[in-house]
């Protein structure tokens, strides 16, 4: 069984699984499958982030909508895509993590962030790029995630409501989203250490700022 270990040392979003993901090989397959569901042309450009190459997502929109219009987004993705059960526990639990994070933090600021086309890119895109890799047959864990100062507190909530250990990396950014949280909790089954090993395959996600570190997330599988 292969082992899937995220190294979250800049924070984790949405966007930065779908470049770790592609540039693990899987980025035909997301592309596709968000244009054929939600018409949204995605692309992963090379960066060089601080010294490390990386994949960065770009998309042709950033659209406000509903959270009805996310909801039915959702839905019929994984229906026209024909997601298996793994899939689409994932997808609908990530967005449920995520909503159930407002509901107790501060609700209407909280749709502002998450009622948007590009939310639902990410949460389908990981369960198109994690399914491809075979992510749902595997162990997963993840290092501790990095958050800036002033992270949501929606954030904070999902990660310690799923007991995530995190810490503060004195960054004038958020570095932690709500998305990349909330995906984190749900395909990862706890925080663990990174195993010393020569061995293995990475994929880098790069964000979409830049800082004076690399701003990456690592994806390592051995």
């Amino acid at each position: 069984m292969a082992q899937f270990i995220f190294i979250p040392e800049m924070g984790c979003s949405g966007d930065m699984v779908l470049g770790a993901l592609a540039d693990l090989g899987v980025g035909e397959e997301i592309k596709s499958s968000i244009n054929l569901t939600l018409g949204v042309d995605v692309s992963f450009k090379e960066a060089d982030k601080n010294g490390v190459r990386a994949k960065v997502l770009e998309t042709s929109i950033d659209e406000k909508c509903s959270l009805e219009k996310v909801v039915g987004m959702i839905r019929s993705s994984a229906d026209i895509l024909g997601f298996d059960d793994e899939q689409y526990d994932f997808a609908w639990n990530t967005f449920e993590t995520i909503v159930e994070s407002g509901r107790k933090t501060g609700f209407e600021d909280h749709l502002h962030k998450i009622a948007n086309v590009n939310t639902v890119v990410d949460i389908i895109g990981s369960a198109i790029g994690l399914a491809a890799l075979g992510a749902f047959e595997s162990e997963v864990t993840t290092a501790p995630i990095a958050v800036g100062k002033g992270p949501a507190p929606a954030t904070i909530e999902i990660l310690k409501s799923r007991n995530f250990s995190f810490y503060t990396r004195e960054v004038e950014h958020e570095l932690c989203t709500l998305t990349g949280a909330s995906i984190m909790v749900n395909i990862a089954k706890g925080v663990g250490k990174i195993p010393k090993v020569d061995d293995y395959r990475e994929g880098c996600g790069g964000g979409r700022k830049n800082f004076q570190f690399p701003n990456v997330l690592r994806l390592r599988i051995l």
